[in-house]
């Protein structure tokens, strides 16, 4: 089994938990609306947790074994069979956006992640999965300040 797999419920266990950080420093003024602004990062810290372990769990009961790792008499072959740059693309996709959401402003960094993200789960689309991102960041956008009246940064999109 390839060691690689558990480092994404790890990566989404620690944005779970910075998530609640987040949340249990955030200052709000007045709570008593039924969607302020705790509800969505509770949701989606919950919604990391949960993702986390039934991941987790999956990849311990149901190891996938690539290709490379069967024998051409179907044993298994010595050694670790993970996927390093698939890791460290997906990785590397959290981190830059990360570093440029202030500056490129969420749309765009939102869309950037999740085409990284796809590239590193191994999808090959890359316009389709980048417009893709680009329509999904616009829509959460778009929810996050006609519906909930929340500002994500602008960046380079205008303020």
């Amino acid at each position: 089994m390839g060691r690689s797999g558990l480092v994404i419920p790890g990566v989404l266990l620690v944005l779970g938990l910075f998530l609640v950080y987040g949340i249990l420093d955030m200052d709000v003024a007045d709570d008593g609306e039924l969607f302020g602004p705790k509800v969505f990062p509770w949701i989606a810290a919950v919604a990391c947790f949960v993702v986390a372990i039934l991941l987790a769990i999956q990849i311990l009961r149901q190891p996938d074994i690539p290709e490379s790792m069967i024998a051409e008499d179907g044993s298994m072959r010595e050694g670790t069979a993970s996927n390093w740059p698939a890791v460290a693309i997906t990785v590397g996709s959290f981190v830059g956006f990360a570093l440029i959401l202030e500056t490129v402003g969420w749309i765009i960094s939102a869309a950037l992640v999740f085409w990284g993200i796809t590239i590193g789960l191994g999808n090959r689309r890359y316009l389709f999965n980048l417009l893709i991102g680009l329509a999904m960041s616009s829509i959460m956008q778009l929810v996050f300040s006609g519906m909930l009246g929340l500002s994500l940064p602008p960046g380079v999109m205008g303020g």
